[in-house]
């Protein structure tokens, strides 16, 4: 097919179009190529899926306003924020936690003889392609006609010698250091394997010291602070509907309230959720909206405090802001603009990084020797016990879903195995949620499993969404079909006039795909009632 075909789906420089028709030369090219049929689009599977997290936090808090409420221009106070670039990619107020270094939206794997670029222009850093590091001029910003910017060397701040990493073992203080001791082989380390990240890059970028974002101590900000609270212990203590287990329960009433007195990560992060949650009856109040913002950025700026020094007394509270943030996350998708539809990448990332930080704090709790007394212990024993099989993989889970997969639609993609397993991966989990609906599984359980989405999906599907595959398109329009179907949770955001968070993206989707791909769509639309 000409590469000009293919402009429509590319949203990318032509660079992202030539990575389509690359093939990769360690892998053997298998063509399958199948029918859809009257019976493509019905669901019917059996098994079970897995639960994880993550986030990322735009360059600033005018992006986050933006993105999330470009319609409204509340007022700022004289508080300055900038964004500032250096050699490890965006700074400022960006928060990037990545599982490895393929998970990024436009990262690919590495490749064997593959030297990275250490001192490419800002542009291409902050596009994330590699830089050929030409000056003035770099090729990619002479090819593209962009403004080719380089960073101060002299500037760059030294890194930080020693992340956190996944290889780690407690002190006497309590503080965790490197070690070459791997995990205990057992079916906790079986459990949370799919959260370990992969390397020992730093987990956040570091922040300016000098931007100021500190809420001024008030009686308005103590009457707001309140209000926040009482809210969230009215009715937000419980964000997963009621589970049977009394253990459970009493983490989100008793346990994390309590460490919100001495953790600052995770009070900012309740007072976020909460606002949030006031945010769906009252959209119009700009206190609410600000005071969400700002207590957002707080909550990321102490959250990647609290990993720099993770230790055993602080693990669960990051674990539980990790949780906090994702579900937030997920409820401001209702509120971005879908005028120009781009995939919700952020929810997806801000799920991989907070899957990461949850593995680092569990790990803190297990080399303690006393995790099965820890509250991350509650959760990981919880229905559904995820982690223990892989059986949302089976491709069992996708019956029904197999014209998804079809070859017989334009869309000109090597169809590589690599290719092919990241569509498959992501289509059995898909099914496996759908079909725990189907059997009647609580609906805190499937909950969990939604909110594992981000952090299971491979890192190559996502890839193809940023690139806005209409094949990858079609399979985040499933997703969003099966979570329709989930009613009485309110960062689902299930609105009075009826516009749900997965309303909205299955019709966006709809209007950027191509007219050959849309009779794929039939399932979607009709679950979120648009046929």
């Amino acid at each position: 097919m000409p590469k000009d075909a293919l402009t429509w789906m590319n949203p990318l420089p032509l660079s992202g179009a030539d990575a389509w028709n690359s093939p990769n030369p360690r892998k053997k090219r298998t063509v399958y190529t199948t029918r859809t049929s009257d019976s493509a689009y019905r669901q019917s599977s059996r098994g079970f899926s897995i639960q994880i997290f993550s986030i990322k936090v735009l360059s600033t808090r005018a992006e986050l306003l933006a993105i999330y409420r470009p319609s409204v221009a509340p007022s700022f106070s004289t508080t300055s924020i900038s964004s500032t670039c250096d050699s490890r990619g965006p700074r400022g107020l960006t928060v990037d936690i990545v599982m490895d270094e393929s998970t990024g939206p436009s990262r690919r794997s590495a490749k064997i003889g593959h030297r990275k670029s250490r001192k490419g222009c800002k542009c291409c850093k902050r596009r994330r392609v590699k830089c050929d590091e030409t000056h003035p001029v770099c090729g990619n910003c002479s090819r593209l006609t962009l403004d080719c910017a380089w960073p101060d060397v002299a500037s760059r701040p030294t890194p930080s010698p020693d992340p956190v990493s996944l290889s780690s073992r407690s002190t006497d203080s309590g503080e965790i250091t490197k070690s070459q001791d791997s995990p205990a082989s057992n079916k906790l380390e079986r459990f949370f394997a799919l959260l370990r990240p992969q390397n020992d890059q730093q987990l956040y970028p570091l922040l300016d010291d000098n931007e100021d974002i500190e809420l001024p101590e008030s009686k308005e900000r103590r009457l707001l602070e309140h209000r926040l609270m009482q809210n969230y212990l009215q009715a937000v203590v419980q964000p997963f509907p009621m589970s049977p287990n009394r253990e459970w329960r009493r983490l989100f009433s008793h346990v994390m309230t309590k460490l919100a007195l001495t953790h600052d990560n995770l009070l900012y992060a309740l007072l976020t959720v909460s606002a949030s949650h006031l945010l769906l009856t009252e959209p119009d109040d700009m206190e609410l909206f600000s005071a969400r913002q700002s207590y957002l950025i707080l909550a990321m700026r102490e959250q990647r405090k609290m990993v720099e020094r993770l230790s055993v007394d602080t693990a669960d509270a990051v674990c539980f802001t990790s949780l906090l943030l994702l579900i937030n996350s997920f409820s401001m998708l209702r509120d971005r603009s879908l005028e120009e539809y781009h995939p919700p990448l952020e929810w997806i990332h801000i799920g991989r990084g907070a899957g990461t930080v949850i593995w680092l704090s569990v790990e803190a709790a297990h080399k303690s020797g006393d995790f099965e007394s820890s509250s991350m212990y509650v959760i990981a024993k919880s229905y559904p016990r995820f982690g223990e099989d892989q059986s949302y993989f089976s491709p069992v889970m996708r019956e029904g879903f197999e014209g998804i997969l079809t070859q017989a639609l334009p869309s000109g993609e090597v169809w590589d195995d690599a290719t092919k397993e990241a569509y498959e991966k992501t289509l059995s989990y898909v099914g496996s949620v759908h079909n725990a609906i189907r059997v009647g599984e609580p609906v805190y359980a499937i909950c969990r499993r939604i909110q594992a989405f981000p952090l299971l999906m491979p890192a190559k599907f996502i890839t193809f969404l940023e690139e806005q595959r209409p094949r990858a398109l079609t399979v985040l329009a499933h997703f969003f079909a099966v979570v329709v179907q989930v009613h009485g949770v309110w960062w689902l955001r299930e609105g009075e006039d009826g516009e749900s968070t997965a309303k909205r993206e299955v019709r966006a989707i709809s209007k950027v795909l191509p007219p050959e791909w849309k009779a794929l769509l039939v399932w979607p639309l009709e679950m979120v009632g648009l046929r």
